[in-house]
Formats: structure tokens, C-alpha cells, sequence
């Protein structure tokens, strides 16, 4: 819920002069719009949509925007009347026009509508309020960049072909009614006139940044178009232009929702109640996410962040107090907060001013208004629509430009080309549809190939685990029948059919297939049911599952329990078809490698060796052999038993014969090295003299045998040939563990 005030934003640093300037700016960029909203929702009055255009309009930007001030608090609460909010009441008011009983020359028939146009836009201003105490402002957050860049550039070139007639020097009743054929009748001079306003307006904010660049260009081309007007002939190419002529404003009437009180009134609006209630909808969903995205877009602009279901709600506000007094619909507008930023008011103040500055303009100078030329005013909306355009898509175009052709900058100019283009032709909401549409797509397909992050064969990286010479023998050449699969990102919709195609391309003869999950964010459902499956593709080529980086009682067990797929234990057997899980990759190789030897009559199959077949006793004869044991003492550990302890005194090495010993880290419990019957360990800190590096502990019951220091000391002085031979296998020893760990550390860069 966002309805709790919030405070607003620290504004940045700004005197009295930039917020002045900025409130100019804006006034000079929201006067055409004034001037031309409450036409585009009433034009089809006749002769009574100027006044009653112009006063709905102006309530709405002055009222409405009052209460979007007092109640937001984002750093410019900008409020404002939209061209699509415009044209969808605009279209309820023709449909009520096809009633006789709205005809205006009909008694109160004005009355009545107004009523009926007052109650649709308080009607949306309680959905939004609605929208926006429900958090649906939130979900904005979640349109992606692209999307949100071409509904910026979209609004602007729907901005721009909006000032096509006044820009060819057509009337804009004649556009609406002829539509393109009109351009035969198009007037060069209009169009030269507003293209040299429109380079006057960037040669003045270029030069003279302190000025408001908008308001400057438009009263000296104005005052320009005048005289020349005034200079040339009757007849001529300067009286031809067009000007705004004459306009008028009534003040706001608080009974405009009356007449629904009235029973002759409220029959004739009664039977319109449906549209009117739908047209309310529409306006409150399409002005929320207008608004919205308007509020992201200025958030870019003034590096912000905020909360825009706050925003939502004054908005809503606004829209009540603005219907209840006869006014048009409001939107968060990008147009008036972004010229008040250029312009130089960072904060509310610039704001108020430009809401006082409309007033004064539409009060005190409607006959300088009057007399501006249409194609000024034309050329000052164009080049405020081209401060519209999306500056990262700029960024874009200009990489493009350098010569970067890659497939994601091509990805995203598609997307931003294909919102602004359905935004110019079917709406906004369209066009972030489809673009929302598209980036879908096109994250699926990045994801679907950043799935599999690499695959590799046991060969290259055997477990932590050391096996006796013999066994590693056995296991050398069988390695490269165990295959794994590392996965990243999402295991979802999008990517699941991918891992379902790297089945496919299993060689010929393996035996395990290892999936690490590791590295996996999020399974769905269709990823959980695509590892089912594969542990049935699988098992029918004689090939055995196993996941790593998964337990039944971490996150990515719990998603794939709750999605239908539950793992069975690790130690399951050999039994094929069933999905069985590792808490890492290595436990998983090290459960695949003891597969092979338990079906071998390994050391491991037989659970033990004797003392004088471990590698230490490797070339020793018996005398030799007899020697060494008789120095050796024989230590029992139950499972789980710590044998050492990190920061211990390295006072012997053991030998182990049965059981099993891992070398680990005590506080992040992460293996090190697991050692099988007939291999030593601990010999590091009894040749270099340091302490212990690691924890020993027993994971099952285990025999091990141990080596002193002092024994060590007392074979070198009896026994040199010996001495030299013991320390020969540990030589070796330690360089097959060098290997391995070398192995592992190319793995882990790779």
C-alpha cells in the first residue's frame, strides 16, 4: 500500500531564476497542447468547442494539476491532459452525440453532457486511486528498457504528426475530415515558418542556456510572422497563414455533475451508463500505465527513483477534482515535467509558477494568443517532441552508427523500433504489448542458449577422492563413460527444451550423466518435468541420472517437490530411471566412480587392504616391510571421529587400511580430499614442520596407522636406504595429488 505519504525527494540545488526559467519553458511547451486537448474532445460540438474545449482543458492543467502538486511526491509532480486520454473521451462524446437528446441545440443538452463527461473522468480518477492503493504502479518496474524507450519515442512522433496540419499550413478540421488527400493543399511557407522556429528555438537553448528556449522562440517567430503579416500585401503568401484565432474561457462550474441528481437529466444519461462506465475503465487503465511510464521516463531524466503508486493515487485525485469541476482527464505527462527540467525548475516551485503562468496566459493575453501563427507554434511542439526522444536510444543509434553490429544492440533497436512504430499506428498500449511481447521472446531465446554452461568428461575432473593405485587404475579408463552437464541461469519454459536436446547428443557408451544444478536461479515447472523426463530418455539408453548441487531440502529440491518431482536418495543403488540428487559436483563423480568399483573386485569392493599392500610399502622388500610396520601404530576411529584438528602440530603421518578419511574445512564445510584404503595422508605438516591446514574426520569406521615424527627420525639414522625409499612414495604421492588438484584448478578458471 503506497497511499502513506513518503517524503519527497531532496530536490537538487536551484534558485529562484532557474525555477522561473523552467516554469517559461514549460508554459511555452504546454500552450498548443492547452489550446488543442479540449478540441480534440469536444471539436465535434461546433461552434461551442472552443469555449468549452479551452475551459475543460484549462481546469484540468490548473485544478488537476494543483492536486497532483499537493498530493505527489515525485521530484516534478507534473499533471496534464494527454493526446490518448483526449482521444478516448473524445470518442465517448461522439458516441453520446448520436443520441438526439445530447444535440446542442437542444435545451440543457450541454449541461447533460458535461455531466456525462464529468462523471466518466471522476469515475476513472477512483479507479486509478484504486490501481494505485492496490500497487499496480509497481508493475511498471517490470517493462523492460527497450520497451519503455520505444513508447518514449512513440508518444513522440505521435506528438509530432499531430502538428502535421499546422506544419503544412492546412486546417486541422480539414485533415481530420480528408486525412492524407488534404496534403495537396499543403502551404510552403507554414512549413518554412516552423522550421525556422524550430532552428531558432535550438540555436537559442544552445547559445543561451539560462533562457527558456521554447517561450523565446515562439514570441520572436511570432512577433516576426506579425510583422511580416502586417507588411505584406492583402492577398499575399503571409496572410495566408493561419493563426490560432479567437478562443475563450468560461470559469469552472462546481455543479457540472448535477444534472445525474435531476430526473429529466438523469433519464437521458441513464441509458449511456455502460459506455460511460467503459470508457471510465479504459481511461483508468490506459491513463495508469501512461502515467507510469511517463514517471519511469522522467525518473531516467532527473536520476530518481520513485514510488509510482503514490503517484497513481494523486493522479486519481486529480481526475476527481478535475470531472467534478467539468475538466478532461490527466496523465503523469513526461512532456511538462521534462520541458520544466530543461528549462531549469528542478523542483514543485517551477510547477506552480508555469500553473500560474497558464492562468495569466489564458485571462490576460487570449488576444496575443489569438494572433500567433499556427506554424510557430508548430515549430516549438516539434522540437520539444525531438527533447522527447530517448536518449539511450540515441546511445544505441550512435554505436550502431560506429559500426557495433551486435546481436543484442540489434535486438534492442528491433524492439524499440517495433513499440514506437505499433504506438504510432494502433496506441500505446499496443505498442507495449507487442514490444513486451517481443523482449519475452528474445530473453527466452538469450536464456535457451545460456543454459548449458559447459560439458565435460570425468577425465578431466575426478573427485577429491584419492583411491588406491590399484583402483585408480580401474577408474582411469572408465571416466570417460561419465559425462556432466553444468547448467546457469533459469531452468524454465524458455531453456527447458534445450537440456532436453543435450540428451541427444550423449556418445555412444556412457554410463552416468551428471546435471549440476549449481548454478541454477530458478526451475519452473516445465524445467522441473524436463528433468523428469530426462531421467527417462536416459535410462532407456542404459545411461544413469544423477543432479549435483541439489538437496530434497534446499531451495532447488523444494521447487522441484513442489512442482511434482521428488528426489530420491544418493546412494539409490544402480537401479536406472530414478533422479537422484548431490549435495556438489563432486560427491556426484566420486557416487559414480564407486558404481565402478563395486562392480570390480576392487579394494573398495573388498572394504580394506592390508598394511604392506598400501602405496607407502611401494618397492620395499620384507625385511624392509617388517622394519616399517614395527614403526607404525594402529589407531581405531568410529565414524564422524576427528583424527586432527586445523592448527594442530603435524607430529605423524597415517596410513589407512579400512574405512574411509576426508580432509575438510571445519567451518564451511567443504571437502578438501577423501582418502581410500591404502593411501597416506597428513604427511604435508610432518615434512614442512607447520601446523595442520585442515580437520581429518572418519566418515565411516576406519583403521588407520600412524607414522611419528620421532619414528620418521629414528628411520633415518638406522635405516638411510629405507628412509630414502619411504620418502620416495610420499614424493610421489604428492605429485598424483599435485596433478589432480591442478586439474580441478583448470576447471575452476575455465
Amino acid at each position: 500500500m503506497s497511499a502513506v505519504p513518503a517524503p519527497r525527494p531532496a530536490a537538487r540545488p536551484s534558485d529562484w531564476r532557474g525555477e522561473i526559467a523552467g516554469a517559461f519553458a514549460a508554459t511555452a511547451a504546454m500552450l498548443p497542447f492547452v489550446l488543442s486537448f479540449g478540441f480534440i474532445v469536444y471539436g465535434v460540438l461546433g461552434d461551442a468547442a472552443a469555449q468549452i474545449g479551452l475551459t475543460a482543458s484549462l481546469v484540468a492543467v490548473v485544478i488537476g494539476g494543483a492536486v497532483v502538486l499537493l498530493a505527489g511526491r515525485a521530484r516534478l509532480p507534473a499533471g496534464s491532459p494527454s493526446a490518448s486520454a483526449s482521444l478516448i473521451l473524445g470518442g465517448a462524446v461522439l458516441a453520446l452525440l448520436r443520441d438526439g437528446a445530447f444535440d446542442p441545440r437542444q435545451p440543457m443538452a450541454l449541461t447533460t453532457l458535461l455531466a456525462a463527461t464529468g462523471a466518466t473522468v471522476v469515475g476513472s480518477g477512483l479507479l486509478m486511486i484504486v490501481l494505485g492503493l492496490l500497487g499496480a504502479g509497481r508493475l511498471v518496474r517490470y517493462v523492460p528498457q527497450p520497451v519503455l524507450a520505444g513508447f518514449m519515442n512513440g508518444v513522440a512522433i505521435l506528438i509530432v504528426v499531430s502538428q502535421v496540419p499546422p506544419l503544412l499550413g492546412l486546417p486541422g478540421g480539414r485533415w481530420a475530415t480528408e486525412g492524407f488527400s488534404s496534403l495537396a493543399a499543403w502551404q510552403g511557407p507554414a512549413l518554412v515558418v516552423a522550421i525556422g522556429t524550430a532552428a531558432l528555438m535550438a540555436a537559442i537553448g544552445r547559445g543561451f542556456p539560462r533562457l527558456p528556449a521554447p517561450l523565446a522562440a515562439m514570441v520572436l517567430a511570432g512577433v516576426a510572422v506579425g510583422l511580416w503579416q502586417a507588411l505584406g500585401a492583402p492577398g499575399g503568401t503571409a496572410a495566408a497563414l493561419l493563426r490560432i484565432g479567437d478562443v475563450d474561457v468560461a470559469l469552472p462550474h462546481a455543479g457540472t455533475l448535477a444534472p445525474w441528481w435531476d430526473a429529466a437529466a438523469f433519464e437521458r444519461l441513464w441509458p449511456h451508463a455502460r459506455t460511460l462506465a467503459t470508457t471510465a475503465v479504459i481511461l483508468a487503465l490506459i491513463g495508469s500505465l501512461e502515467s507510469v511510464l511517463n514517471l519511469a521516463a522522467v525518473d531516467q531524466l532527473t536520476d530518481e527513483r520513485t514510488p509510482p503508486d503514490r503517484e497513481l493515487v494523486a493522479v486519481g485525485l486529480a481526475n476527481v477534482a478535475s470531472g467534478a469541476l467539468g475538466g478532461l482527464p490527466l496523465v503523469y505527462l513526461r512532456l511538462r515535467a521534462a520541458a520544466t527540467w530543461n528549462g531549469g525548475g528542478h523542483g514543485p516551485r517551477a510547477l506552480w509558477v508555469g500553473t500560474l503562468l497558464l492562468v495569466l496566459v489564458f485571462t490576460l493575453a487570449l488576444s496575443l494568443v489569438a494572433r500567433l501563427s499556427t506554424a510557430v507554434v508548430a515549430g516549438v511542439v516539434v522540437m520539444l517532441a525531438w527533447s522527447l526522444v530517448d536518449r539511450w536510444t540515441r546511445q544505441l543509434v550512435r554505436r550502431w552508427w560506429q559500426g557495433d553490429r551486435s546481436a543484442a544492440l540489434h535486438g534492442n533497436l528491433a524492439v524499440v523500433a517495433l513499440v514506437g512504430l505499433a504506438t504510432l499506428a494502433w496506441g500505446f498500449v499496443a505498442g507495449v504489448g507487442a514490444g513486451v511481447v517481443v523482449s519475452v521472446v528474445l530473453f527466452v531465446r538469450a536464456m535457451n542458449r545460456q543454459l548449458v554452461r559447459a560439458r565435460w568428461l570425468a577425465t578431466q575432473l575426478p573427485s577429491r577422492r584419492v583411491h588406491a593405485p590399484a583402483d585408480e587404475a580401474l577408474l582411469a579408463p572408465r571416466r570417460e563413460r561419465i559425462e556432466v552437464i553444468e547448467l546457469e541461469g533459469a531452468l524454465f519454459f524458455g531453456s527447458a527444451e534445450r537440456l532436453i536436446d543435450e540428451a541427444e547428443r550423449l556418445p555412444p557408451g556412457l554410463t552416468d550423466l551428471i546435471v549440476d544444478l549449481r548454478r541454477v536461479s530458478t526451475i519452473d515447472a516445465s524445467g522441473a518435468m524436463a528433468l523428469a523426463q530426462l531421467v527417462q530418455r536416459v535410462s532407456r539408453q542404459g545411461v544413469i541420472l544423477r543432479l549435483s548441487g541439489v538437496q530434497p531440502d534446499d531451495p532447488r529440491g523444494q521447487a522441484l517437490a513442489s512442482h511434482g518431482v521428488a528426489l530420491s536418495a544418493a546412494d539409490g543403488g544402480s537401479a536406472r530411471g530414478v533422479l537422484r540428487s548431490h549435495p556438489d559436483l563432486d560427491r556426484a563423480i566420486e557416487a559414480c566412480e564407486f558404481d565402478v568399483l563395486m562392480s570390480e573386485a576392487s579394494v573398495r569392493a573388498r572394504g580394506g587392504v592390508a598394511l604392506t599392500e598400501c602405496h607407502l610399502y611401494a618397492g620395499l622388500d620384507a625385511r624392509e616391510a617388517a622394519v616399517l610396520t614395527a614403526l607404525l601404530r594402529q589407531r581405531r576411529l568410529a565414524a564422524g571421529e576427528r583424527l586432527f584438528a586445523q592448527g594442530d602440530p603435524g607430529l605423524a603421518l597415517y596410513v589407512l587400511t579400512a574405512g574411509s578419511v576426508s580432509v575438510v574445512d571445519a567451518v564451511r564445510g567443504q571437502r578438501f580430499a577423501s582418502f581410500s584404503p591404502g593411501m597416506c595422508f597428513g604427511e604435508t605438516a610432518v615434512l614442512d614442520g607447520g601446523g595442520r591446514t585442515a580437520d581429518a574426520v572418519a566418515d565411516e569406521p576406519s583403521i588407520v596407522h600412524e607414522l611419528s615424527v620421532q619414528a620418521c627420525t629414528e628411520l633415518e639414522r638406522t635405516e638411510p636406504a629405507l628412509a630414502a625409499k619411504v620418502y620416495r612414495n610420499l614424493a610421489t604421492h604428492l605429485s598424483q595429488r599435485l596433478r589432480a588438484a591442478a586439474a580441478g584448478w583448470r576447471h575452476a578458471a575455465s
